[in-house]
């Protein structure tokens, strides 16, 4: 609702001629809003692979963490995310090393009111100094959370037990940490929900991909739509994940419609044809990308069940031309009533040699609309599909 109160408050001040800006300035926020997420923990905790982990580069890769364990951070450390900048992620100092010696030095240095939120990481217990630093970020109000790395160590060394039970081993390292994390009354320094049970070399197992989405979810509505459609690489791991991009996405469609409706609007023959052709592809396409689909010859491709690989050519005919999604339309046309039909129409009936024509806010909505929807689809069937076969590659013998 706001973002129609923003727009009718555009048209209000600046007529439709400020109305082009906005749209445009709306679709390009993401990219532009900076995320800052703090990262704290003891050496060999795991912090480094995982900066590296949720920016899809692999330890030796050029922008990569350092991960050699002897390191100690010295001051605050920014890892940006490999396509966009302005997502940083921050490797800080730990309290009480050297240059940090207590509370009041650490946060004159770190500047803790910069973060929107802060990770906090062990491979084994959470020490004194990580709970005078909670203390601080909760005075703060900030958000925070607890990551058990080296998930994975444990179970390998708990299933050589014929005894083993892998949800008894979580459980019993989530209590460990629940024990752990109290402060000098022994009241819980934070409820289960704020620990995660993880391993930077599984993160299709265990609570990687929900710490993602938790992450996401604690940050201010725009760092939360940026830092959901930075995340292609973990699209892939949790459907929440796929959903929460897909309501983003959903989010923007106003705007490329109301773009498309403008360039509709102006008298130069033949250039509102061009501007929604290239609008509707360059979105579409975008939605390709962002929901994770596999590109044809890739290595996510060919481990694809051969109906699902022929799903995504079919996707990619559909939606890569401008008469295929001409042609998308008209098949749905069936399932829809007679006001979505006179759409469909006027789109076909525009695209068939008629340049001059105009597509209608109603009828790019509704083509982004079905668009996302089919995409979505060949894009659960792929995660389930991943899903299964990380499961079956999982060797912790």
């Amino acid at each position: 609702m706001s973002d129609w109160k923003d727009v009718k408050e555009c048209m209000d001040e600046n007529g439709v001629s400020g109305l082009a800006e906005l749209f445009k300035e709306r679709l390009e926020r993401w990219k532009k809003t900076e995320v800052n997420i703090g990262i704290t923990g003891n050496s060999g905790a795991g912090k480094s692979s995982f900066i590296n982990a949720i920016r899809d580069l692999n330890d030796d890769a050029d922008g990569a963490a350092p991960v050699d364990v002897t390191e100690c951070t010295i001051e605050p450390t920014s890892f940006n995310h490999p396509k966009y900048p302005n997502i940083k992620f921050w490797d800080l100092p730990g309290i009480g090393t050297p240059n940090y010696p207590d509370l009041e030095t650490y946060r004159q240095k770190v500047q803790l009111d910069k973060y929107q939120t802060f990770l906090i990481f062990s491979s084994s217990r959470f020490t004194e100094n990580d709970i005078i630093l909670v203390k601080e970020i909760k005075k703060q109000g900030k958000s925070f959370f607890f990551i058990r790395t080296k998930i994975d160590e444990n179970v390998r060394a708990e299933k050589r037990k014929e005894s083993f039970s892998e949800a008894a081993v979580l459980e019993k390292i989530r209590r460990d940490c629940m024990e752990n994390l109290v402060d000098e009354a022994g009241k819980p320094m934070c409820s289960e929900d704020d620990i995660f049970l993880t391993s930077n070399h599984h993160p299709d197992k265990w609570d990687f991909g929900g710490l993602a989405l938790a992450i996401r979810d604690v940050l201010p509505r725009y760092q939360r739509e940026t830092l959901t459609l930075s995340l292609n690489a973990l699209t892939s791991l949790s459907k929440d994940i796929l959903k929460r991009k897909v309501e983003v996405l959903e989010g923007r469609m106003m705007y490329v419609a109301g773009a498309s409706a403008l360039a509709a609007a102006t008298p130069v023959p033949g250039l509102s044809f061009a501007v929604n052709a290239g609008l509707l592809l360059k979105e579409v396409r975008e939605y390709i990308t962002q929901l994770g689909i596999p590109e044809k010859g890739s290595q996510r491709f060919g481990r694809l069940s051969s109906a699902t690989q022929q799903e995504i050519l079919d996707l990619l005919i559909k939606f890569g031309t401008v008469p295929g999604i001409a042609s998308f339309l008209a098949s749905e046309a069936a399932t829809e009533d007679t006001g979505v039909l006179g759409v469909i129409a006027r789109f076909i009936s525009f695209f068939s040699l008629t340049p001059d024509d105009s597509l209608s806010f109603p009828c790019i909505y509704f083509l982004l609309c079905r668009s996302l929807k089919r995409i979505e689809a060949v894009a659960l069937a792929v995660l389930e599909e991943a899903a299964q076969q990380s499961i079956d590659d999982l060797d912790l013998d």
